[in-house]
């Protein structure tokens, strides 16, 4: 093994796997990162988006359909996490200017 392998493999030493509520729960910038489908279909919903942090942000730049629209919006405006930054919401290209995620500021 190489000098420069072993050096990777030490900095992954730490890394374990989680559940999607205790990810959640600890992280301060959460990306989701999946494929859309039947099995991840709002795979972030309220009872998610209640397990971050205040001051968590929420990325989705995958599927729209992994992130319940409606509760992402009461989670930004009732202050359940501080923001989020989206690439896809779920319904495109069919979403309307009055959508309450594309209204909401943060």
């Amino acid at each position: 093994m190489t000098e420069k392998h072993r050096s990777v493999n030490a900095a992954f030493e730490g890394v374990k796997q989680v559940d999607l509520k205790t990810l959640a729960r600890e992280s301060d910038v959460l990306f989701i990162l999946a494929p859309g489908g039947a099995e991840t279909r709002q795979i972030v919903n309220e009872e998610l988006l209640r397990e971050m942090k205040k001051t968590s942000v929420l990325v989705n730049t995958s599927r729209g359909s992994l992130v319940d629209s409606d509760a992402l919006a009461k989670a930004l405006h009732e202050g359940w996490i501080w923001g989020a930054g989206l690439d896809v919401v779920d319904g495109e290209p069919e979403v309307a200017g009055d959508h309450p995620l594309v209204k909401e500021p943060r």
